[in-house]
C-alpha cells in the first residue's frame, strides 16, 4: 500500500524552511567588537610626587611592600591580599603610624573593608590594628572584587591619620594597578596641613 504524496502547501513549506536553513549557514554572524583595553588616562598626582610608569624587574615578588617586584602587572600577588583588574595597595614600615587609604569609585562612593561599593571596589584589610592582625605588615589594600570595571574617573587618597609616635615624615608607597599596567609612587607624609595627604586620579 503506497503512502499518499504529502499536499502541495506541505512540500512548499518544507522546501522554504530548508532553503532558509541554507541561507542562515551560508551567512557569517559578525563577532561582537572588542572591548576597549583598560588604559588609565588623564592622570594627576598631587604636587612634588614622582609616577613610576615603567616597571623594572627586581626579581621573585616580595611581600608587603607594595610593589610589583615581577612586573607582572599584579602588586604583592600570593601574600594572602585580593587583586583585581583595578588593584591599589599602599605599605610603610613604621609600625606605630596610622595611614589610610581611602579610594573612591566613579560615584564617589568610597570603598570599605567587607563592603564592596556600587562600583565593586573593597578594601579588605586597614592597618595598624590594635588586635594586631597586620602583625607590623602595614598594607591597606582595595581591589574591584568582579566584572568589568565602571568607566569614568577614580579618586585614590593617601592620608595619614595619626602619627602615634612615628617620626615624621612617614614614608609610604602606593601602588595601582588598571588593568594589566602598574604605577607605583613614593610618598611623604607629615603632619602639618599641606603634605597629610597625597592623591592619584585617573579616568577609565
Amino acid at each position: 500500500m503506497r503512502t499518499p504524496a504529502p499536499p502541495r502547501a506541505l512540500r512548499l513549506a518544507g522546501c522554504a524552511l530548508l532553503l532558509a536553513g541554507c541561507i542562515a549557514g551560508c551567512i557569517e554572524v559578525p563577532p561582537p567588537p572588542p572591548k576597549p583595553p583598560l588604559e588609565a588616562k588623564e592622570i594627576q598626582v598631587s604636587e612634588g610626587v614622582g609616577l613610576e610608569v615603567a616597571c623594572t624587574p627586581t626579581g621573585v615578588e616580595l611581600c608587603f611592600d607594595a610593589l610589583d617586584n615581577n612586573c607582572n602587572g599584579v602588586i604583592d600577588e600570593g601574600c594572602g591580599l585580593h587583586t583585581g583588574i583595578l588593584q591599589f595597595t599602599i605599605a610603610w614600615e613604621e609600625a606605630d603610624a596610622d595611614v589610610d587609604l581611602n579610594v573612591y569609585d566613579t560615584s564617589g562612593e568610597l570603598a570599605r573593608v567587607g563592603e564592596p561599593t556600587a562600583g565593586g571596589l573593597m578594601k579588605d584589610r586597614d592597618c595598624p590594628r590594635v588586635s594586631g592582625e597586620c602583625q607590623d605588615q602595614n598594607v591597606e589594600n582595595v581591589f574591584l572584587t568582579e566584572g568589568e570595571p565602571a568607566r569614568g574617573r577614580y579618586r585614590v587618597v593617601v592620608r595619614l591619620d595619626k602619627l602615634n609616635g612615628a617620626t615624621a615624615p612617614v614614608r609610604v608607597r602606593l601602588s595601582a594597578r588598571v588593568g594589566h599596567r602598574s604605577y607605583a609612587m613614593a610618598l611623604e607624609l607629615s603632619p602639618s596641613a599641606a603634605t597629610e595627604e597625597k592623591s592619584f586620579s585617573f579616568t577609565l
